[in-house]
């Protein structure tokens, strides 16, 4: 048998082919490990807070009037473009009450900021919270709860009536809180339907309630300087004591008549006299010659009736004459 022979140059072109193709092999990816895949990143975390920055706190519970507008604000943690929260409101009952889709914006730092508000239409105890639903971009994430009262708006009872007061007071009507509707409590309020110019009565009406409540109505001050300074508003018949540029202390007053008026102007309290004096001034501070604040037993609601000085009711003519300052600015005007 003959065997064919392969001549060398043949043989050495097979084994650089071969040579080529097994680099070639080696070079070229294959499989799984070999796949160029974009690296799609993990989902974010989703932290959640929210607040009811409005309202009044008595006693440990947020309150609202019936009728208002509860806004509630959040953030969510860490912010991430495109994202929606939904935030809840039910009643303690669990109720589902109100339902707000709201967008996502940038806020400070990392934090994302979102804000609604619900109109509170019922009297009762409600719950409101917030929750991220999961999606690509970020996990699911739901808020603390934030739990708040609503009652009527009108003063019927102890409640309604602390409400009231602390209202009152923080408009600056120096006002009790004690859940009673008094006489202190009705001068604050007659102080307040002067500086708005209603009705010269002490009857917190159901307009006057929600005003007081919702912190409208307080007197802006004539004056900024002295920073520490009283006014007295012949037009309104109101005493106010101001510091650091704010009212602090708004009283009803009664100026002179239109026989003997009020001096005006501005002038410095110099003298003071405790007690009662002999023309049945009580706790008097004199600010220009024999005019004074003072306390009297007559302080007429509705007209000016005093001889010239400023009266005030006899309750809360100590806490005048003890906050007021010798060399202290008393500005008179109407």
């Amino acid at each position: 048998m003959i065997r064919r022979l392969i001549a060398p140059a043949a043989v050495a072109g097979v084994l650089v082919l071969v040579a080529l193709a097994g680099s070639a092999a080696a070079q070229t990816p294959s499989g799984p490990a070999g796949t160029s895949t974009p690296t799609t990143p993990p989902p974010a975390e989703a932290r959640l807070a929210i607040k009811v920055p409005s309202g009044i706190v008595d006693q440990h519970v947020r309150w609202f009037l019936t009728g208002d507008k509860l806004l509630v604000k959040g953030k969510i943690y860490p912010y991430v473009a495109g994202q929606k929260v939904v935030i809840e409101l039910h009643k303690s009952s669990g109720e589902l009450v109100g339902q707000h889709t709201v967008k996502v914006e940038k806020g400070e730092g990392t934090a994302g900021k979102f804000q609604h508000r619900f109109r509170i239409k019922d009297d009762g105890r409600y719950v409101v919270v917030a929750q991220h639903h999961v999606t690509p971009e970020q996990k699911a994430g739901t808020s603390g709860k934030q739990k708040f009262r609503s009652i009527p708006g009108r003063v019927t009872g102890y409640e309604s009536t602390r409400l009231l007061q602390i209202a009152l007071n923080r408009l600056a009507y120096v006002s009790p809180v004690n859940g009673h509707l008094d006489e202190a409590t009705r001068r604050a309020v007659l102080a307040f339907r002067k500086v708005n110019w209603y009705h010269h009565t002490g009857s917190p009406t159901p307009t006057v309630f929600r005003k007081v409540f919702n912190g409208r109505g307080g007197f802006v001050l004539r004056y900024q300087h002295p920073s520490m300074h009283v006014e007295g508003d012949l037009s309104r018949q109101v005493l106010v004591l101001a510091d650091n540029g704010h009212p602090v202390q708004i009283y009803t007053m009664s100026s002179g008549k239109p026989s003997t008026p009020t001096v005006r102007g501005k002038f410095r309290f110099y003298r003071r006299q405790p007690g009662t004096n002999a023309h049945g001034m009580v706790w008097s501070v004199y600010f220009h010659g024999g005019y004074a604040v003072h306390g009297y037993p007559s302080v007429p609601p509705t007209y000016p009736a005093s001889h010239g000085c400023i009266r005030v009711p006899i309750p809360d003519s100590h806490r005048i004459y003890s906050s007021v300052r010798l060399g202290e600015t008393i500005f008179v005007f109407k």
